[in-house]
């Protein structure tokens, strides 16, 4: 029994209410673990009693799950504080479920910031936030979040408390065990704290926007900014733009001193041979972030760049979807209401003949066995052999990646 080894206030028999609701079935459990060891002690029991354990922070970023038995929901959310912070050496450790926003408000005293934009991410846990592994498009002006993460700490699915990485930049030796936990949405263990680089906030930023009736417009613009001698910190091309009244937008970010984005913005328009308005109001910005980021059915395609006029012109055949397009990533997300089984085959045939990929994040009322494109067989048999080395009895869910 699970009140054998936690204490009973980290227990609750509750229903799951808000964002929880998405997983679909119901846990026996709600474990609130306040400790590492507490956390272990529920990994071990799962595994002992045949229970599966699905961790869950916030909530706001949950697969539904397809599959049957028994499950205990495992929170973070007591798992919380910042346990270090240098800003002389722009590092810090934080324990799983602290909010991401709390951790900004703290970095913001001391003008610094973490240069991740997917959307929502400030109602997001630390751990929530490393474990879906999404940087958002900025990650082409400061890299990905996996390479800003130097340490953790974790429970694996069998119990173990592992430490793996450090503190700083230069603690790192070994085999990088960092880098398969981030992005591996918690099913080779409970992230329990992490430690991030920052940043400096930049002193100057500037959003420029550039407006069009359709976004078969903006891909000649966007390609020239891809490929001018200057490189903003993001670029994402969106529509429907209900924030600006237009259907397609081309929303442009440049970091730096006011006359480093005066030349940029200079050098984007001259090559791309257009002028870009600017975007001044920060409501707007974070609404344009945090564009097509719900509805009942949520894809992530991934494709080169140079495909991306094909893969949005697919899905716009299959549903009217609202669609954000990192253009240097070449990453397109979707957000749309019911689309059916047979549709989201289609869509995922196409992406797939393109040399891309298709990632069914939530499909309502579709066949749920019908999942993401298929992994080579390399890469499948590597995350089967990862998942028997740190979850051997299968305890965390989803079950699969």
């Amino acid at each position: 029994m699970l009140t054998d080894i936690l204490p009973s206030a980290a227990i609750s028999g509750e229903r799951l209410t808000g964002p929880w609701q998405g997983l679909g079935i119901e846990p026996e459990a709600i474990v609130h673990p306040e400790s590492v060891e507490e956390v272990s002690a529920a990994l071990r029991w799962a595994g002992a009693s045949g229970v599966r354990i699905i961790a869950v922070g916030s909530g706001c970023h949950l697969p539904a799950l397809w599959q049957e038995g028994r499950f205990v929901v495992l929170s973070t959310t007591r798992l919380t504080g910042i346990e270090i912070y240098e800003p002389a050496d722009l590092t810090l450790t934080a324990r799983s479920g602290t909010s991401l926003a709390d951790i900004d408000a703290e970095l913001r005293t001391h003008r610094q910031w973490l240069p991740f934009d997917p959307p929502h991410v400030l109602d997001r846990t630390l751990g929530g936030f490393v474990a879906t592994g999404q940087s958002g498009p900025l990650w082409m002006g400061y890299g990905e979040l996996r390479n800003h993460v130097l340490g953790m700490t974790i429970v694996s699915g069998d119990g173990r408390m592992l430490k793996l990485g450090g503190r700083v930049m230069k603690n790192v030796a070994g085999f990088d065990l960092l880098k398969p936990i981030i992005g591996s949405h918690g099913r080779l263990g409970v992230i329990t704290s992490v430690s991030l680089r920052a940043f400096p906030v930049p002193a100057v930023e500037r959003v420029l926007v550039l407006k069009a009736d359709s976004e078969s417009e903006l891909w000649e613009p966007a390609r020239s900014v891809r490929m001018a001698p200057v490189m903003p910190v993001s670029s994402v091309l969106i529509t429907p733009v209900k924030q600006l009244e237009a259907r397609a937008g081309l929303i442009v970010r440049l970091h730096g001193t006011e006359p480093t984005v005066e030349a940029d913005q200079r050098t984007l328009e001259r090559y791309a041979g257009v002028s870009f308005d600017l975007v001044t109001n920060n409501d707007l910005l974070a609404s344009i972030q945090n564009h097509a980021a719900e509805g009942k059915t949520r894809l992530i395609a991934s494709v080169l760049p140079t495909r991306l006029p094909e893969v949005v012109s697919a899905v716009s055949r299959i549903c009217d979807a609202d669609i954000a397009v990192d253009t240097y990533a070449g990453r397109v997300r979707v957000s749309a209401g019911d689309v059916s089984s047979e549709e989201l085959y289609t869509l995922r045939e196409s992406i797939e003949s393109l040399g891309g990929s298709l990632t069914v994040w939530a499909a309502e009322g579709a066949d749920q066995t019908l999942s993401s494109s298929r992994k080579s067989d390399v890469v499948e048999a590597l995350s089967l052999r990862l998942e028997h080395v740190f979850d051997p009895k299968g305890v965390m869910w989803p079950q699969r990646l």
